[in-house]
């Protein structure tokens, strides 16, 4: 049986290849070889530094959650 599909579909780490702001808060520094978050959007990506990531991530397994138990109700 085949796997459905991702509700994630272009999101990934990566690695700066230079530097530059974080797309959440400019007064995060995003150096060249720091990881970040590539986030798709339409044609274009948006990167987060590390820290804006994990509180993105975070928010949004809680939020996931919450849809699956709507689910399960």
């Amino acid at each position: 049986m085949a796997r459905p599909k991702s509700i994630l579909q272009k999101v990934e780490v990566d690695k700066a290849e230079r530097a530059h702001d974080c797309k959440h808060n400019k007064k995060h520094r995003i150096e060249r070889g720091d990881n970040r978050l590539k986030v798709g959007n339409k044609r274009a990506y948006k990167h987060y530094c590390v820290a804006c990531a994990i509180e993105i991530i975070e928010r949004d397994i809680v939020k996931l959650q919450g849809l699956a138990q709507q689910l399960r109700e």
